[in-house]
């Protein structure tokens, strides 16, 4: 392993999906800027993602399979104590960048006041039960102009659209108990220390198959509707609204799905 620490750590947890994660890693090698690492975590083991690992990491990079409760929040914190880099990135498995993506953002990085940065992404759907997994359409998500305040409500910035300086994120980890958002709530554990700032120009990529929901995750008992509000009410309970505003649009979110709670609540 290099002695210097790599500009960016792009920390990848990965469960049994070795083609999809050939092409996430395929998306890394060919990035403009090679000054990153890659930690790679496996909650489960299976011989094609080892495969996969073995030909496409680099001397640099670590990959590892953690025991306990599988999860990608389990998979995220290993990672984070392992991560060497000045700034951190994450990309799921079934997840791409964009050759120059992490070429723009090291230049956005670079300006001594950013702490948190997030850009614009790419949907793309596709069918995964076909060799390939073809493109079925194409969609981009401009996130510029969204008024950040409003995470406090709900979440509307994808988790590997964002990096964080990592000297930012100490002691902060990704809650392992919670059955869904735990990417929202560990983004409001960095709010409570300094807000997103959005940039143009990046390169990510979301991958999405609605075709065959029972080969995405969050599709289990663990990510029902009923269960997606009781993370809703902890998340709110965890990290209180910053203004009446907030708490008000809180209030009238829950309000949709029958929970009527007096305003002190929020």
């Amino acid at each position: 392993m290099p002695s210097t620490p790599p500009f960016f750590s792009v920390l990848m947890p990965t469960h049994q999906r070795p083609a999809l994660l050939r092409r996430a890693l395929q998306s890394l090698r060919e990035q403009a800027c090679q000054d990153f690492e890659i930690v790679l975590v496996a909650d489960d083991w299976d011989a094609a993602t080892a495969t996969a690992a073995a030909e496409l990491l680099r001397p640099q990079d670590m990959f590892l399979k953690r025991s306990g409760q599988p999860g990608p929040a389990g998979s995220r914190n290993e990672a984070l104590r392992l991560a060497r880099g000045e700034w951190v990135v994450f990309l799921d498995d079934d997840d791409t960048f964009l050759p120059n993506h992490l070429l723009a953002l090291q230049a956005q990085a670079r300006q001594p006041d950013a702490q948190v940065l997030f850009t614009g992404y790419e949907v793309v759907t596709e069918d995964r039960t076909q060799p390939g997994a073809p493109t079925l359409s194409r969609q981009s998500m401009a996130l510029g102009g969204l008024d950040v305040q409003a995470l406090w409500v709900r979440n509307f910035i994808p988790n590997h659209t964002l990096a964080y300086r990592r000297a930012l994120l100490q002691g902060l980890s990704f809650d392992e108990h919670l059955a869904s958002l735990e990417d929202w709530d560990f983004l409001l554990s960095v709010c409570s220390r300094a807000m997103p700032r959005h940039w143009e120009g990046g390169g990510v990529v979301m991958h999405k198959d609605y075709v065959n929901p029972g080969l995405r995750r969050g599709n289990s008992e663990s990510s029902s509707n009923h269960l997606v509000v009781l993370d809703f009410l902890h998340i709110y309970r965890r990290w209180p609204a910053p203004d009446a505003a907030l708490r008000a649009q809180r209030q009238a979110l829950l309000a949709q799905v029958g929970l009527n709670l007096p305003m002190e609540w929020f």
